[in-house]
């Protein structure tokens, strides 16, 4: 069965910019599964894209790694079906065979090679590989390739086989390793995959599965607002092309949400006094937009989002237009909250030089600026998603946006 594929707003040949650039202007392909689409874009580029399909079907290497997962799915939805044992662990990438994909995959995204068009053109303006900006093209596919490899992987080890997550509470899975109810989930899955099996790709049975496991496990928070720039923050990005960002101080005040406590629904009391500030310094001028940021996390698999929780009460309480009001409807710690609003930023077309207000409760404005928070930015992200520039007052930072932001972490997939 062909994979429906949306083209959406194409980034026009010649126009996107190259080598380490990336482009506002850019807008994602989007596939008919948007989980996959946030988590691991090189998987829809190399599926959507033409050329990819050409080169990858005449490619030795990856037509084997192609039939072994195929005859390895066959095989492990028979055992998931008629044993006790349900073997995913077989349907994952050995590292050869990451490293061997990864290898040939370099070799196509050469200059002149079927892929070179690719990493120009799409993988590079979009900034979801910001971390391998600098290298040259080939090296920059392959370390995409194995980065998104691992996390593939990775949804097998935690949400299939039982791999622990230091943030179990709010991210891990529904059902255990081995429960039966998880085999039967897995073993349907399985079906319904070999019945709709698409040949386009290599990877196509081994990620199908790897992504399923997200749907078994009702771990999908990060494809719940997709397409966000059509929806939610469609009216927001409209104004933002119109929006001169010299005629304020800063390009946005950011709100960092707060989880609800047992007993809460809708709006935590902390979420409420935050946007309360937030409006007042809307209203003086200080930004053109208020990004609320903050998803469904506390309790959780909590059905209200911090960030839509905060929206909702800005327009409906505190009059701001719904065009002024911009949500991050993911972020699950106070470190993407950050980072997904650089994000945005970067997206609705802000200068890169243009700071950013943080207006929080003082403790937390305090947590953000310290070296605490800084230590744990640089051992969960690997970078600091933004530069603290000054202080405004007890509630207020002004930070200036770290373009490494841009890059997606599969190793978070509800977050990415």
């Amino acid at each position: 069965m062909q994979r429906k594929i949306t083209y959406v707003l194409l980034c026009l040949i010649g126009v996107c910019p190259v080598a380490g650039a990336q482009s506002s202007t850019y807008r994602c392909l989007r596939s008919d599964n948007p989980v996959q689409d946030r988590n691991a874009y090189l998987l829809t580029l190399l599926t959507i894209d033409p050329a990819a399909q050409a080169a990858i079907a005449q490619s030795s290497v990856l037509q084997a790694l192609a039939r072994r997962l195929t005859q390895e799915r066959e095989a492990v939805y028979a055992a998931c079906k008629q044993t006790k044992a349900c073997p995913v662990d077989q349907m994952m990438l050995n590292q050869l065979e990451i490293e061997a994909a990864g290898n040939e995959l370099a070799v196509l995204a050469r200059a002149g090679g079927p892929l070179n068009q690719l990493v120009h053109h799409q993988m590079r303006p979009s900034g979801r590989f910001q971390k391998y900006a600098g290298l040259e093209d080939s090296a920059f596919m392959r370390a995409s390739w194995l980065e998104t490899a691992q996390g593939v992987n990775r949804l097998y080890k935690v949400y299939a086989l039982g791999e622990k997550l230091p943030t179990a509470k709010i991210d891990g899975p529904l059902y255990e390793a081995g429960s039966e109810i998880l085999r039967n989930d897995l073993a349907s899955a399985l079906g319904a995959e070999i019945d709709g099996a698409s040949t386009d790709v290599f990877f196509s049975a081994w990620s199908q599965l790897g992504f399923d496991l997200l749907v078994i496990q009702q771990r999908t928070e990060a494809g719940r607002y997709e397409p966000l720039e059509e929806g939610e923050n469609a009216a927001a990005f409209t104004r933002a092309r119109a929006t001169d960002w010299k005629s304020h101080p800063y390009a946005a005040i950011l709100v960092p949400g707060i989880g609800l406590s047992e007993g809460e629904t809708g709006l935590s009391p902390m979420g409420a006094f935050r946007i309360r500030m937030a409006s007042r310094r809307w209203r003086e001028g200080l930004a053109p937009f208020i990004i609320v940021s903050g998803g469904h996390v506390h309790p959780d698999r909590t059905r209200y989002s911090e960030a839509v929780e905060m929206k909702r009460e800005l327009i409906a309480r505190d009059h701001i237009p719904e065009a002024a009001v911009v949500i991050d409807p993911y972020a699950r710690h106070t470190t993407t909250n950050l980072r997904n609003a650089a994000r945005l930023l970067f997206q609705m077309g802000a200068p890169l030089e243009k700071a950013m207000v943080i207006t929080a409760s003082e403790d937390g404005s305090q947590y953000i600026q310290s070296r605490e928070f800084a230590d744990r930015c640089a051992r969960e992200l690997g970078y600091q998603p933004v530069d603290i520039l000054d202080r405004l007052s007890p509630f207020d930072l002004v930070a200036r946006p770290n373009l490494t932001s841009l890059h997606v972490d599969l190793q978070d997939p509800l977050d990415p």
